[in-house]
């Protein structure tokens, strides 16, 4: 029977509601502070690297709960040093991780498959940059806490499902950044869902893997690597159908994880 890792401070429903209200509170604060603040930049000369202050901040939302999750639970920490999810869960979330966001192209008007060489150059740089920033801290919070934390009261569907709900609430401030910086707004409906499927995904692989965190890590960050990569072609961002094709196709895998984690869950009893 598969055991998870409990700290002394057990969790039930009222608990996990405030945790998730917090984490969105915060998460939403210091992006609207981020975005609507002053702007200054840094630049290091030696290194010639520059960044901003609004970049840094647009940073910090996910990387504050974190910090407090790691310091609090030891389940967090007992995630991030678990390995041993087996290399068919890596592999498996890898695989998703860099083919769902391109099946964008089936609902495209554009004829051009945005793959090639220098697509996978740009796919790999990103996922480096990110690999230890956004989705790292994330996957914190929501796997390898609240997820953890919740299946002591809940099934393992029921879990997964809390947790998409938490995450997708949780990037209401990237939603209101996406259309500042000039998604149409009747495109904006879509994220909330695609967040919510994506989520489910996230939560799916922790529980395949055991309480691993690092599949999960790993999916996310080569996930927004491969939604840039494909979103920063062609303007792609504006297109209606491209929208329509992801959703469908992460609706059908949303739901063959949800699937076969539950499955998994039961087998392991």
């Amino acid at each position: 029977m598969r055991v998870w890792n409990r700290s002394t401070r057990v969790w039930d429903g009222f608990t996990a509601f405030s945790f998730a209200v917090s984490v969105c509170f915060v998460s939403w604060a210091i992006v609207i502070a981020g975005w609507f603040g002053s702007d200054f930049t840094i630049t290091i000369h030696p290194l010639q690297f520059t960044i901003d202050t609004r970049s840094i901040l647009l940073t910090v939302p996910a990387l504050v709960p974190a910090i407090y999750c790691f310091v609090t639970y030891p389940e967090c920490r007992s995630s991030l040093r678990k390995f041993d999810a087996g290399w068919k869960v890596y592999l498996v979330a890898v695989a998703a991780g860099l083919i769902l966001p391109f099946t964008n192209y089936l609902g495209t008007h554009h004829p051009e498959f945005p793959w090639g060489g220098e697509a996978a150059m740009d796919i790999a740089r990103l996922f480096a940059r990110n690999l230890f920033l956004a989705p790292l801290w994330e996957e914190i919070v929501w796997q390898g806490c609240f997820l953890h934390k919740v299946r002591a009261f809940s099934s393992p569907s029921s879990g997964i499902l809390l947790s998409s709900i938490g995450f997708t609430l949780c990037h209401g401030g990237k939603i209101a950044i996406l259309y500042s910086g000039g998604v149409p707004i009747e495109m904006l409906p879509f994220f909330p869902c695609i967040y919510l499927c994506v989520g489910t995904i996230l939560g799916s692989v922790f529980e395949m893997g055991g309480g691993s965190l690092w599949p999960c890590v790993l999916l996310h960050a080569s996930f927004n690597a491969a939604t840039e990569v494909y979103a920063g072609s062609y303007n792609r961002t504006s297109e209606l159908g491209s929208y329509v094709a992801e959703l469908a196709i992460l609706t059908i895998a949303a739901g063959y994880f949800l699937r076969a984690a539950t499955r998994q869950s039961r087998a392991s009893i």
